[in-house]
């Protein structure tokens, strides 16, 4: 029900606030009309056991030009029309559905003034008559005491109207801001006990334009008695269930409304039946029982199930009830006055409708602090969710992203990665990382990059701080000054040995910093990059030792062989040349004898260097074993291999190597082989490269020979 409240702001607890203070004032009204009835004479009320008139006997104080006139008042009664006959003497008739226009909008009785010249004791017959019970009701007291009991009534019973308006306006407020049917539910109930109360008072008949229901009379009065008890199931209905239907309540007051509507149409259909209106009257008096108590049953079923004001309104409405049984069955023959009685349960069961907003308000402020809760608790989630997913691609852009750099960009890249990732979920003036000794080198990644030459020049008089605070390993903020404005910097360390360091450090405008899971999320991302790219580092060594001969830097045997066979499968396919050159020093077992194997490993370093220096773009090199390379030359045939073979020769001829003092000068010899039409595999093509290198060491070596020149 509550679902799609936006709940109503303070003002409805300040409206709430003075309606209950407007009730209290209508108590101390009505606590007054006990004052404005002093000074009445007592009287005795005799009456027969049928219908009919009641005689009333009272002794009038001797009479006085200056004294008030006294008169006969009795409480205002649905269906009554009242007059008294007394020694020839007859009062005006007053009736309940009629009134007369003097009597004013709000009459709280029916006033007889006596005459004047009356005095000693007076037997008068009042018309109709009135129950025994009913005497205490029936008052003799001067004109102006009878006038002053009148307008404190009238003072009460426009405040009781007046709260109801109030209450009525404020219900539909809160269904206009709230959405919520049971605010509209108040508000009828609210209206309709406002006419059902008038009615019952007899004021409604004094309304211009409301006169006209007065030919209804009694029929209409019961029939809206049972419209207001229908709205009121209807209210306690909605107000009990919340957001748990199908209890019991909820059934029981569905059957129960709709017997109540009923009843108030079957009452108004009767009223041409010519179905007499006690009938109504105490039809209605079992339905209000039955009403009354079933609310308080489900007021305390919701008082048990933390309903909001359900306790409260259960005591009220104990109250209103047991006022209801005592007036109903009219035991209250020498209790407290019956209009006073009237009026306390009327304004008990205004102060009921306040209560029920109060804990209509109430539920929905509760409703409102749990969707904030529960609006933060799923604002928490998603940010979480956000920022594991932003982990997640951070992880997956690293690891694809360092598979395609070289290892001298692999930090720069890494870390240019993660600021890309961080700065959408951390909103920053300025991002920089800055390191020393990482992985041999120096990184400085500033965003935006437009700022680099302004913060580099600001970092560097702040590294022997930065070195320190990042020593320390704990991510730190501190406020600082930039371009007149107050900024708060953030600086999270990189995990490195000494003496190397690094360290993120963020900026961002205003005083207010960074929270600790903003700190958190930095740290992380960090952490996460770091590992990335020392892992990207250790790949790539690992690669290298994996491909290449750690002698020589260059290719070894194994990379060498899945080199060939991939060579040998792409010419095929594309129907290119392809050429192997096999490179060998000449008398390196002479150089290990003579120099030791430190000169040997010295001049095979050097030899290739200047081989692979020499080679063009898309070959191949590397070493195949002992003082033997080999050399891969896609799309050359044998003539271009052969003047490669020719270069390298060369070049390695003209190398002069020193070594402790000896000047050294190496020769190789080198055997050209090239791939024949149907040749996939490097298998035959290697065996004659291998035979043409042996063809130049037999020709004197530092020489090449092309293995098609010299075998068939």
């Amino acid at each position: 029900m509550l679902s799609r409240a936006r709940g109503p702001g303070a003002g409805a607890w300040w409206q709430l606030g003075g309606l209950l203070l407007l009730s209290l004032l209508v108590a101390g009204a009505v606590a007054g009309l006990g004052g404005a009835s002093a000074g009445s004479i007592p009287l005795q009320m005799t009456a027969a056991p049928e219908p009919g008139p009641a005689t009333i006997r009272f002794e009038l104080p001797p009479a006085t030009p200056e004294a008030a006139p006294w008169v006969v008042w009795v409480p205002r009664q649905a269906g009554r029309t009242m007059w008294i006959e007394a020694h020839g003497w007859r009062s005006p008739e007053l009736s309940f559905y009629a009134p007369d226009p003097a009597e004013g909008l709000l009459p709280a009785g029916y006033s007889f003034e006596l005459p004047r010249r009356w005095e000693g004791p007076i037997t008068a017959t009042l018309h109709p008559r009135l129950a025994a019970s009913s005497a205490p009701a029936v008052r003799v007291l001067p004109l102006d005491q009878a006038a002053r009991l009148e307008r404190t009534a009238a003072v009460a019973n426009t405040a009781l109207y007046t709260g109801l308006l109030m209450l009525a306006l404020m219900s539909l407020s809160l269904y206009a801001a709230a959405r919520d049917r049971v605010f509209l539910t108040l508000a009828t109930c609210t209206g309709v006990l406002a006419a059902t109360l008038a009615a019952l008072n007899g004021h409604l008949y004094t309304v211009p334009g409301l006169r006209m229901l007065a030919h209804l009379q009694s029929a209409g009065l019961w029939a809206l008695v049972f419209v207001l008890l229908a709205t009121w199931v209807r209210l306690i209905q909605q107000f009990v269930v919340a957001d748990q239907p199908g209890l019991w309540v909820d059934r029981a007051g569905g059957v129960l409304f709709w017997a109540l509507l009923a009843a108030a149409a079957a009452c108004l259909v009767g009223a041409g039946l010519g179905v007499p209106g006690w009938f109504w009257h105490r039809l209605s008096g079992v339905a209000w029982l039955l009403t009354g108590v079933g609310s308080l049953a489900a007021l305390v079923d919701a008082g048990r199930r933390r309903v909001a004001m359900a306790w409260l309104m259960a005591a009220l409405l104990l109250v209103i009830l047991a006022i209801a049984v005592l007036q109903q069955f009219q035991l209250l023959a020498a209790g407290p006055d019956p209009l006073l009685m009237r009026l306390f349960y009327q304004l008990g069961m205004v102060v009921f409708l306040t209560v029920s907003a109060m804990g209509l308000v109430q539920r929905i402020s509760e409703y409102r602090e749990q969707r904030d809760r529960d609006r933060l608790a799923r604002a928490d989630t998603e940010r979480r969710m956000l920022r594991e997913a932003a982990r997640t691609d951070l992880v997956n852009t690293l690891q694809s992203r360092l598979r395609q750099v070289g290892q001298e960009e692999v930090a720069w890249t890494g870390f240019r990665v993660m600021a890309d990732q961080l700065l959408p979920l951390l909103p920053v003036e300025t991002l920089v990382v800055v390191a020393e000794g990482l992985h041999g080198g120096e990184l400085l990644l500033v965003d935006p990059p437009a700022m680099k030459d302004e913060v580099a020049g600001q970092l560097r008089g702040q590294y022997l701080s930065l070195r320190r605070q990042a020593a320390g390993g704990i991510a730190m903020q501190q406020p600082v000054s930039a371009a007149r404005e107050p900024c708060t910097q953030a600086m999270v360390p990189l995990k490195m040995r000494a003496p190397s360091w690094g360290a993120l450090i963020l900026r961002r405008r205003g005083t207010q910093g960074f929270a600790p899971d903003e700190m958190a999320l930095a740290s992380e991302f960090c952490r996460i990059a770091q590992m990335h790219v020392e892992q990207a580092v250790a790949a790539i060594k690992l690669r290298q030792s994996a491909e290449l001969d750690a002698l020589t830097g260059s290719l070894n045997r194994r990379s060498i062989d899945q080199w060939l066979t991939r060579s040998f499968l792409e010419a095929d396919r594309d129907g290119q040349p392809l050429s192997v050159l096999f490179v060998d020093l000449d008398r390196f077992k002479a150089i290990n004898d003579r120099y030791g194997h430190a000169c040997g490993d010295h001049c095979l370093r050097a030899v290739a260097a200047t081989l692979s220096a020499s080679l063009g773009d898309g070959a191949l090199f590397g070493r195949y074993g002992g003082e033997e390379f080999l050399a891969i030359l896609p799309g050359h045939g044998g003539a271009a291999a052969r003047q490669v073979g020719e270069e390298l020769r060369a070049a390695v001829e003209r190398q002069t190597l020193a070594w402790e003092g000896h000047v050294i000068r190496l020769t190789v010899s080198v055997g050209v082989a090239t791939r024949r039409d149907g040749e996939r595999v490097p298998g035959a093509t290697i065996e004659r490269a291998d035979k043409a290198l042996y063809a130049s060491k037999r020709a004197g070596r530092n020489c090449v020979h092309v293995a098609p020149a010299v075998f068939t």
